[in-house]
């Protein structure tokens, strides 16, 4: 009876072991997601002289990685990536939380949460939100648009 006793409560430590390992990662996250559109003060953008999801998008592995990917051939934006561990794990059954730590220590850690909201992932903001859908594949934008839109916002900034 000892032996039994003592199997079981074995069995059920390493079982809470094992629970506790690793981050709770929710299949309803896996895969690209891209900006739907984002509203500031309360008012709704689809696009900022190119559309949001150009901008925003970004892919969630089941095994905890997080890929930026942009339209915009920048290399700062392309190269987000680069010496940074990008990280995602499930908060609660409605949120997430998505880490960036610099692999190089010049930056300090950041986290964003972001909300699970009507099949949508939510970053809130201060007064902004950026409305995040779940795509099959990332949209494609009109190389000349984005052309266009990165010239005007280097040389003029971003205006209304």
């Amino acid at each position: 009876m000892k032996k039994i006793i003592a199997f079981t409560l074995s069995a059920i430590v390493l079982l809470c072991c094992l629970a506790g390992c690793g981050a709770k990662r929710d299949p309803k996250y896996y895969g690209k997601w891209e900006a739907d559109y984002m509203t500031i003060d309360g008012k709704k953008y689809e696009d900022l002289m190119l559309p949001v999801g150009a901008l925003f998008r970004f892919e969630l592995s089941k095994e905890g990685k997080v890929t930026w990917n942009s339209a915009v051939n920048n290399a700062i934006i392309q190269n987000a990536n680069e010496d940074k561990d990008i990280i995602w794990k499930g908060i609660d059954e409605n949120r997430i939380e998505i880490r960036v730590t610099d692999l190089n220590g010049k930056e300090d850690t950041q986290t964003m949460e972001l909300a699970y909201v009507d099949e949508a992932l939510v970053i809130d903001m201060d007064s902004s939100q950026i409305h995040l859908v779940k795509v099959d594949e990332f949209s494609e934008i009109d190389p000349y648009l984005l052309n266009s839109a990165a010239s005007a916002i280097q040389n003029f900034g971003i205006t209304e």
